[in-house]
């Protein structure tokens, strides 16, 4: 068998030149591979470029759009609050005015019952000098009228929702005792307590006058267990 021919690959060639062209053809695929992948390479990197720099922008934008709607929300917020304090402001002066209406009409009320009973005071005088026999020197003393005046001041801070501040806001307006805080309509004392300020506004004193009244009897043993199912002067 002749050696030679053993070693010849496939056609007339011998197998020097069968592996060579396998070389060649190998070295074209790896150098036709490498020139497409540095093509995919170049045109992937200038996608992601591209990818990346619109997304920094998309976040610029974005936040720029998040700056300015925070601002507006302050802003927004500003013109609220702004707008609730003047609300609170115009709220609290026409509680004011009120309180001062009706104490101004309270004491139009004393007045005019003060003068009626000096009208009829004087009438019963007048009937009776009228009456009386015409003698000599005669003495007539006039009819004292007095007025009942209450000194009382009581601790109305055993009131529960009554503390310090209440009670002196409370004094000021002419309210010591528990008989005049019974007397007290609780709108009287809402708009005491508004007029006061927001902090003291949120006091409920729709209780007050059911505890002034045990207060004011004496039952104490009543109002405390009373004041154990209240929280801030309020049913809990």
């Amino acid at each position: 068998m002749n050696t030679e021919r053993f070693f010849e690959g496939p056609g007339a060639s011998s197998m020097a030149t069968y592996v060579w062209e396998i070389a060649i053809i190998l070295l074209g695929a790896f150098i036709l591979g490498y020139l497409l992948r540095f093509l995919l390479n170049g045109n992937y990197k200038s996608t992601i470029a591209d990818l990346e720099h619109e997304n920094s922008v998309l976040k610029s934008q974005s936040t720029v759009v998040d700056a300015e709607a925070d601002l507006e929300l302050k802003d927004f917020e500003k013109t609220i609050k702004s707008e609730i304090d003047d609300l609170n402001t115009r709220l609290s002066e026409c509680y004011a005015k009120r309180i001062n209406a009706e104490n101004a009409l309270s004491a139009l009320k004393t007045k005019s019952a003060n003068l009626a009973y000096a009208q009829v005071a004087t009438e019963k005088k007048e009937s009776i000098v009228e009456a009386a026999p015409i003698v000599s020197n005669p003495i007539v003393s006039s009819p004292k009228v007095s007025v009942p005046i209450s000194n009382v001041a009581d601790d109305l801070k055993k009131i529960e929702g009554i503390g310090p501040k209440i009670e002196q806001l409370l004094n000021a307006d002419g309210i010591h005792s528990y008989k005049e805080l019974i007397a007290s309509s609780v709108d009287r004392i809402k708009g005491i307590l508004i007029a006061a300020g927001p902090n003291y506004a949120v006091h409920d004193p729709s209780t007050w006058a059911e505890q002034a009244t045990l207060a004011d009897s004496g039952n104490w043993s009543v109002l405390h267990a009373l004041q154990e199912e209240l929280k801030g002067g309020k049913r809990k």
